[in-house]
């Protein structure tokens, strides 16, 4: 992800902000704004004082543009929004906080939500100043980063900006703008912005919505078949992953070699996308006794943890001769637990990670196969426990067992990779020339010896 795909993302809605999201796609595909509600409804005051609703009617046109780049060139492309409450406008019953629903637009599937970190100073807010609306276009917007914590507030978090000399005048219109942290290929949302903490003197101390409360709209009984959730597309189905698993990369002179197994496992990934389960429903089953480092829950949302397990399931389609239904994975996955860990190197699993995890429902000599952001220069199978002289001390009060076992001693330890990379790609050449039939019999037979 970088700053000019960031970009993208932030557009002007009224006289604020709001950010584009992609949800998860159903049968009526749509883009969600997420933005502040009192840009719609709200109270104001006249000149005595007094409170005065004010509320945005159904049939409103709203003026909603977004930022594109065509050649090199910025550019604004207004996005036809009429709000019809509980159509196209969802605002939550208490938070000042509100989802538009437009028509799909292509590309907006990197942004993930999560809850707030223990840190945030790397996340900014990013929106559309009131002061630099006459500014050039593709000038007309910008960023203030955050610095820390404020205290939390009924339906807000407080938060103080890295420049502490800035007020009202200057963030004025950035209401509605996303609090957002660039992180890899992924942009990462934790809140909405919805004001300042003072009107007269705020220094640079602002109040966010948390993104949790755009979960409660979703989640309210009349929204629930109206909207989806805050979940990019390829965690409602592994149909957004069928060409990002297997993918097998060999040099260009050993292309011919692999084709048809690649092929082959391709064909059975999409057995497994036809069969209905979803990382969403397995999400959901297992949480965070999906990942290696509980704290790393913020990336339950990345396309890696999910290729992974289109990958796994594919394997055990193949050995089993029959597609894995929800029951079955229950019982696979207190055998064979596939977890993941987004660190960048490896290495450092068998420092510290692998000692904090949870092993509940596995036995002795069970196994645990390993997925990665990056797959290790040389993929990993340890059966029986780990070396000593690899693990050497371990701090073992964060994993949890049953009855004690110490994990690292206890199961089998293998790479997700170790079987595309070991069982397949370093022999290549036993399966070239192979029909259906033989693809079939040699990954089953390649699977077996992994573990014998």
């Amino acid at each position: 992800m970088t700053l000019e795909e960031l970009k993208l993302y932030t557009v002007r809605v009224k006289d604020g902000s709001g950010c584009l999201f992609q949800p998860i796609l159903n049968e009526s595909n749509y883009t969600y704004i997420l933005t502040a509600k009192h840009l719609f409804e709200g109270m104001t005051q006249d000149e005595d004082g007094n409170d005065i609703p004010y509320i945005t009617q159904d049939g409103a046109e709203i003026s909603i543009i977004r930022q594109v780049n065509v050649d090199g060139q910025w550019q604004e492309q207004i996005i036809p929004f009429v709000l019809t409450q509980g159509q196209t406008y969802f605002p939550h019953k208490e938070a000042d906080a509100a989802i538009l629903k437009i028509d799909p637009l292509l590309g907006f599937d990197k942004i993930i939500s999560i809850e707030i970190p223990n840190k945030i100073d790397t996340y900014s807010l990013y929106g559309f100043p009131k002061q630099m609306k006459n500014n050039a276009i593709g000038n007309r917007d910008n960023d203030y980063k955050i610095r820390d914590f404020g205290l939390p507030a009924q339906y807000l978090q407080n938060a103080q900006l890295v420049n502490d000399t800035l007020n009202k005048i200057q963030i004025e219109g950035m209401s509605g703008g996303g609090i957002l942290s660039i992180q890899g290929e992924n942009l990462y949302i934790i809140g909405i912005q919805s004001e300042m903490k003072h009107a007269a003197w705020a220094n640079g101390k602002i109040c966010f919505i948390p993104m949790k409360y755009f979960s409660e709209i979703i989640n309210y009984v009349e929204n629930k078949t109206l909207l989806t959730k805050l979940c990019p597309p390829y965690v409602g189905k592994f149909d957004f992953l069928r060409d990002a698993a297997f993918t097998l990369e060999v040099d260009f002179i050993d292309e011919n070699k692999i084709e048809d197994t690649r092929t082959y496992l391709r064909n059975k990934a999409h057995e497994v996308i036809k069969s209905g389960i979803t990382p969403i429903s397995i999400k959901e089953l297992f949480n965070s006794k999906l990942l290696i480092d509980e704290e790393e829950s913020s990336c339950l949302d990345t396309k890696n943890i999910w290729i992974g397990w289109l990958e796994f399931l594919t394997i055990f389609n193949i050995v089993k001769d029959e597609n894995i239904d929800e029951n079955q994975l229950l019982e696979i996955f207190d055998c064979v637990r596939l977890k993941y860990t987004h660190v960048e190197d490896c290495t450092t699993l068998f420092r510290d990670k692998l000692s904090k995890s949870d092993y509940t429902g596995l036995k002795q000599g069970n196994t645990v196969v390993i997925n990665s952001k990056n797959a290790p220069r040389r993929p990993f199978k340890f059966l029986n426990g780990i070396p000593r002289n690899i693990t050497k001390v371990q701090d073992v009060r964060g994993f949890r067992t049953y009855l004690e076992i110490d994990p690292l001693q206890s199961f089998n330890f293998v790479h997700l990779d170790f079987y595309k990379t070991v069982s397949i790609i370093n022999k290549l050449s036993e399966y070239e020339n192979l029909d259906q039939e033989q693809l079939l019999t040699k990954l089953k037979q390649e699977y077996h010896d992994l573990f014998n």
